[in-house]
């Protein structure tokens, strides 16, 4: 019960925050809001019913359970040393979740939902198909097992995880001196926009949601647009201006073949 108050309290006031930074301090003007929030928070409530109430306690059981079972359990490292190591693998492993999202056609699919916002902003952080919650909730769980992440190490990762995602889609930039330090460890909002554009090359790159080193690490990090920030177009790759309608087709997207979107 803590744990899951920790998360909602935390999840609250870095929503708060992000929502009070881009509203005085927007990068640019959102002209379809409305609509888009009422499919990304509907999309929100649908995984809080679906997993995210019991993700936390079923990963927290998990990782009481792999204690004896993991990778961890076998080494002889201190506690701050497994929990570093901890956050590290599993932000790795997101990293890699991610890519592979966008290069399975049926995973791709399910994540197109994502991508199909037609503009960015906090509320763009919470905009998955359930069915990609569910999965990804799958492939944490194997890996607390496999690792034997302990139980605090879960729980700070899924909150760095959240807010990291809320500050990355943020309608809000950094000052560009501060903004070439920060994104050499932390993804930051101008290196997640380039990844949401209509334009495949770019979105295939900047896959990291919290570190940025992976994106380095791998090479698929992307500074700058192709044409400039100016000419970005946010939006499903693939396509010029296609967006939902509605949340049913938000919801049956993965199960449908779009054709001759324009």
């Amino acid at each position: 019960m803590i744990d899951f108050t920790v998360r909602i309290g935390v999840f609250v006031l870095v929503f708060s925050s992000l929502i009070f930074w881009q509203w005085n301090w927007p990068r640019g003007a959102l002209l379809q809001w409305r609509q888009r929030w009422r499919h990304n928070f509907s999309l929100l409530v649908i995984g809080a019913i679906s997993v995210r109430v019991i993700q936390p306690l079923l990963l927290s059981i998990v990782a009481i359970f792999s204690q004896n079972f993991g990778l961890f359990s076998v080494l002889s490292l201190p506690f701050w040393a497994v929990f570093l190591l901890s956050i590290l693998l599993l932000d790795c492993l997101i990293y890699w979740q991610h890519r592979l999202f966008h290069r399975v056609p049926f995973l791709w699919r399910i994540h197109q939902v994502h991508h199909s916002d037609p503009e960015l902003d906090v509320s763009s952080a919470v905009r998955f198909h359930p069915i990609e919650i569910i999965l990804s909730l799958f492939i944490k769980a194997l890996a607390v097992w496999l690792l034997g992440i302990p139980v605090e190490a879960v729980l700070v990762f899924d909150i760095l995880l959240n807010a990291s995602a809320m500050f990355n889609h943020t309608n809000a930039r950094l000052p560009v001196n501060i903004e070439t330090w920060v994104k050499k460890l932390v993804v930051t909002p101008d290196m997640h926009r380039i990844h949401h554009s209509r334009v495949s090359l770019e979105a295939n790159s900047n896959y990291g949601f919290f570190l940025s080193i992976w994106d380095a690490f791998f090479k698929t990090k992307r500074n700058d647009a192709l044409e400039g920030d100016e000419h970005l177009k946010i939006g499903l790759p693939g396509t010029v201006t296609y967006q939902p309608r509605s949340l049913k087709e938000v919801l049956v997207m993965p199960f449908k073949l779009l054709r001759r979107l324009r």
